[in-house]
């Protein structure tokens, strides 16, 4: 196991089984441990929980028959990171819709992606999931009408900004283009 937490894991589950697996134990028996298993408390490792059920410590047990010590670890899953219920065309029509306009509300674009889908058996998509994906594209109204970010002594224009005197002084000039030069006076 390479990872630190999926071993502190699966250890502590053995060390649940342990007296379920070491010896073959009639059906009866088998439950009966399990159900003095599970009415005692515990400090699961990265859970708030404190107590595990006959059915989990059943699961376990046969997982750690089947698969040993890396079956009881923790997984990553798969397809972690991608969005289940929001498919590519629909993230297409759903950047399409906020980029046309991007005050439109959620509530809003919820009413029309539920207008719009062609599938009226579909679960409609839930706000969370909506503004996860929102969040996460950089679609919401504040990061699509968020000015361009100037960096310290960035400049929009060649010579906006220019350095006189000495190395400490910095002295900003605007140059506005365009513009008939004022008259001597």
């Amino acid at each position: 196991m390479d990872d630190p937490k999926s071993e502190k894991v699966s250890l502590f589950r053995y060390g649940l089984i342990a007296t379920l697996v070491l010896e073959t134990l009639s059906r009866g028996e088998l439950m009966r441990r399990a159900r003095e298993l599970a009415a005692l408390r515990y400090d699961i490792p990265f859970s708030e929980r404190t107590s595990v059920s006959v059915e989990t410590l059943l699961k376990w047990a046969r997982r750690y028959r089947k698969g040993g010590l890396e079956a009881l670890g923790t997984k990553r899953r798969k397809d972690r990171g991608r969005s289940r219920v929001i498919d590519p065309q629909l993230a297409q029509l759903i950047e399409r819709l906020k980029r046309e306009n991007p005050h439109r509300t959620g509530t809003t674009l919820l009413k029309e992606l539920a207008l719009s889908s062609d599938d009226p058996s579909s679960r409609p998509l839930s706000a969370a999931s909506l503004y996860r994906f929102l969040k996460e594209n950089g679609l919401t109204q504040k990061q699509l009408l968020a000015p361009p970010a100037h960096k310290k002594f960035e400049a929009e224009f060649a010579n906006q900004i220019s350095r006189f005197g000495s190395m400490s002084t910095m002295v900003r000039c605007t140059v506005r283009p365009n513009l008939p030069a004022s008259p001597p006076r």
